[in-house]
């Protein structure tokens, strides 16, 4: 007799706590639907079930046709694949939590991807090679600053948010000359430290969105379009 998948539907929540308890608790895969996309997401990964960051990013960006695109800290690879669905031509995807590689790499055959996207086990940009170049570097970066435990944690928790210092400060190396990078962030994070890390990296503000909360209590989220001049 084979198991039936569960298909979970998607809501908000603005406690992280509470959210990776939760996560916790799956312990079984199941699919989620963003963007129209069936993505399949394991134990120990941050689910799109119920973390929304992605929603703002994709609203607001712009992928040109033809697009490199690398999704830094890809959890089940849902920019990655929007980024594709959007034009992209081709698209690497890392990260540090072996389990997000693999709900990445199944998803990449799943979707029919294989010819168009990898996913490489990652800290930050230490799985590139030298000379490797991108039109867009997207990053849903995690908000709280708080030590992360667990891989699992890592998505959520960047203790004096040093993952996005690095994120930023190294976007320039491996961003085209006319690159852009997509940073998606929370005002439950340090709104202020961020953009003294954006000034430090020596990026460029080209615009920012700001989200109201659509539930009561939650997130107020900013989108960051950067480039290197």
């Amino acid at each position: 007799m084979t198991a039936t998948l569960s298909v979970s539907v998607r809501r908000q929540t603005s406690d992280v706590d509470a959210m990776l308890t939760e996560l916790r608790s799956c312990e079984r895969p199941h699919d989620v639907e963003v963007s129209g996309m069936p993505l399949h997401v394991l134990p120990g990964v941050l689910s799109p079930r119920l973390s929304h960051g992605s929603d703002a990013l994709i609203s607001k960006w712009h992928i040109e046709p033809g697009a490199t695109v690398l999704d830094l800290g890809c959890g089940s690879g849902v920019l990655g694949f929007a980024a594709l669905r959007a034009g992209a031509a081709r698209l690497v995807a890392l990260d540090i939590n072996p389990q997000a590689v693999l709900a990445t790499k199944i998803n990449i055959e799943r979707l029919g991807y294989s010819d168009k996207a990898q996913v490489r086990y990652s800290d930050v940009y230490s799985a590139l090679q030298s000379g490797e170049q991108f039109d867009v570097i997207l990053f849903a970066a995690p908000y709280w600053n708080r030590k992360a435990k667990d891989d699992l944690e890592r998505s959520c928790f960047d203790e004096g948010h040093k993952v996005l210092a690095s994120a930023l400060e190294g976007a320039r190396l491996w961003l085209n000359a006319d690159g852009v990078m997509y940073v998606v962030f929370s005002d439950q994070g340090d709104v202020g430290r961020v953009m003294n890390l954006i000034d430090e990296s020596g990026l460029r503000v080209r615009d920012m969105h700001i989200f109201r909360p659509s539930i009561l209590g939650g997130h107020v989220r900013i989108v960051w379009k950067l480039t290197v001049r």
